[in-house]
């Protein structure tokens, strides 16, 4: 029960940032930033070529101390 919840919050907020970030004008990084470079819930695109076609990675740091792991997954590409 847990992981369905935390797995559809996870889905809610990258969506939500997803579409914060297309009205405010992203900027994409060409490769992932080394670990512990992210201050946790920091939110970054990376268009390393490594997703399919149309999207990027979505990254949002997190803090390996406090038992939040990086969360990165790939979206469709904000506009």
């Amino acid at each position: 029960m847990r992981s369905v919840f935390r797995s559809s919050v996870f889905a809610s907020v990258a969506l939500f940032v997803a579409m914060t970030a297309a009205a405010a004008g992203v900027e994409f990084l060409k490769e992932e930033p080394a670990k512990g470079t992210l201050r946790r819930g920091d939110v970054v695109y990376v268009d390393d070529g490594k997703c399919p076609a149309g999207q990027v990675k979505m990254i949002i740091g997190g803090n390996q101390q406090a038992g939040a792991p990086r969360q990165v997954t790939c979206v469709k590409r904000p506009e």
